[in-house]
């Protein structure tokens, strides 16, 4: 039976894992412009992979606990890195109700992620940023046996918070990158436009002459 749990709760890991940094890879090439029709579905799809994944998580992640305790009832929920998992996989789930409730709407939505608010932006970012990290986070927690009864709580929570902070730091100058690519984009645009108008201004006056 635990052999069964185990194999069902890393091919939960690996889909979600894999689904999740396809779906990111393809909106970092969106560079922050507007989602097509295409680009809409695919991540509805992936969101749907993502709570079933989260499901057979939570349900197989339950019963190997359960296992681990009939096992060894004295010492099994004395390993603080199994606690610190269960926070990251529950700071996981209330994420991905936020994404689907919040941040899905006005990604979709929108013209592009730079007509949005600052609120938008920044609940957007650490809403994905909160998704990809927790899941890498948790896959990792799952093979870290060194930690296993000598990892303090606070120690692995903090080097998770820190992670966190540093991706959405990482994400708030990557929209900036774009945002500012883009108004260059625009800016050359405009004075080819205005060249050739000139240019056109001055063939007219030639031709008048």
């Amino acid at each position: 039976m635990k052999v069964f749990f185990v194999y069902m709760h890393l091919l939960a890991v690996c889909i979600a894992v894999g689904s999740l940094l396809r779906q990111d890879f393809e909106l970092i090439r969106k560079k922050g412009n507007a989602l097509s029709n295409e680009d809409i579905n695919s991540l509805q799809k992936t969101a749907k992979i993502m709570i079933y994944s989260l499901s057979v998580l939570w349900m197989t992640g339950l019963g190997l606990v359960y296992l681990g305790w009939v096992e060894k009832p004295d010492t099994y929920l004395t390993n603080q890195k199994l606690w610190a998992k269960f926070t990251v996989v529950f700071a996981l789930t209330v994420n991905g109700y936020l994404l689907h409730a919040y941040s899905f709407p006005r990604l979709t939505s929108c013209k592009n992620i730079f007509s949005l608010t600052w609120d938008d932006k920044v609940l957007i970012g650490l809403t994905g940023v909160l998704s990809t990290v927790s899941w890498l986070f948790a896959s990792y927690l799952g093979i870290a046996r060194h930690w296993n009864y000598t990892a303090q709580y606070s120690y692995v929570m903090s080097i998770f918070i820190l992670i966190v902070v540093l991706s959405f730091i990482g994400f708030i100058l990557l929209v900036n990158l774009y945002h500012y690519t883009n108004k260059l984009g625009g800016l050359s645009a405009l004075n080819k436009y205005s060249g050739a108008r000139s240019a056109r201004w001055r063939v007219n006056i030639r031709v008048d002459r």
